[in-house]
């Protein structure tokens, strides 16, 4: 990651080196570029700098970056990434499953030390979350100002549906029961959760590691489950948090030409 950064911070640097419209130009090409999750980062960071190398060149000679794209700007950093090599799956699970994981614990751990079911409140709030996170990239590339107008659409269009489901499903159960998952259904997802861990770290050796932290986080979880409300759950419960918290922001290196 510190490599990435790097070269991220190299090509901010040449960007510097284009003026006036042409700046904002590049730099919103170059946003759309970095928001492909799907592609090598690195490969990436290597063709923006191929990229501003011609377009610095250009600017020099007395061309506009705007004529170096044509008309149709977004279609041609389509055809860049089209060229760029895909990240491995291990890469892409080593940067989100702590996103996807901690999203579950947030919700489960607090109910450990409680009583009560989990409700529609304590899940609201991770599921925001999680859309506000699937949408991070669309939101870098509305600068674009090619953005096409069929992506916008069916981004909106799968958003309201996302708020209308979350709002049907509050009303429904608010007029005929409190929406709730037993102790004993989140404790099989407590198991269930170690044992795709386990899985993971069998699957993925390069990032073993992540997936062993996180099955001992659903552990813990399993044992605060079976354990009967008390100060000791309270505990667990907190200690849960914190330590998902923790693994929200852990990226174990890999040996593979690819670094994380």
């Amino acid at each position: 990651m510190k490599k990435l950064n790097q070269l991220r911070a190299a090509n901010d640097q040449q960007l510097k080196k284009i003026h006036g419209t042409d700046y904002n130009y590049t730099e919103s090409v170059i946003i759309y570029l970095r928001s492909k999750l799907s592609k090598d980062p690195y490969a990436i960071e290597e063709a923006i700098s191929d990229l501003l190398a011609a377009l610095i060149d250009a600017q020099q000679s007395g061309h506009r970056v705007a004529s170096f794209f044509s008309d149709d700007p977004q279609k041609a950093a389509d055809h860049i990434l089209k060229e760029l090599p895909r990240v491995p799956v291990w890469y892409l699970l080593n940067q989100y499953w702590p996103v996807l994981m901690f999203l579950f614990a947030a919700s489960i751990f607090p109910t450990i030390s409680q009583k009560s079911q989990l409700s529609l409140v304590s899940v609201g709030g991770p599921i925001l979350f999680a859309v506000a996170f699937v949408n991070i990239p669309f939101a870098r590339g509305l600068s674009f100002n090619k953005l096409s107008r069929k992506t916008v659409y069916s981004i909106v269009f799968g958003f309201i549906l996302i708020l209308m489901a979350l709002v049907g499903l509050g009303y429904l159960t608010a007029r005929i029961s409190p929406f709730s998952i037993s102790r004993s259904t989140l404790t099989f997802c407590c198991v269930g959760f170690f044992v795709l861990n386990l899985i993971g770290a069998l699957g993925f050796r390069k990032i073993a590691y992540l997936f062993l932290a996180w099955a001992g986080v659903w552990l813990l979880a399993f044992i605060g489950m079976m354990l009967t409300t008390s100060t000791l759950t309270v505990g667990i419960a907190i200690t849960g948090v914190i330590v998902a918290t923790l693994l929200l922001f852990y990226h174990p290196k890999s040996k593979s030409q690819l670094p994380v």
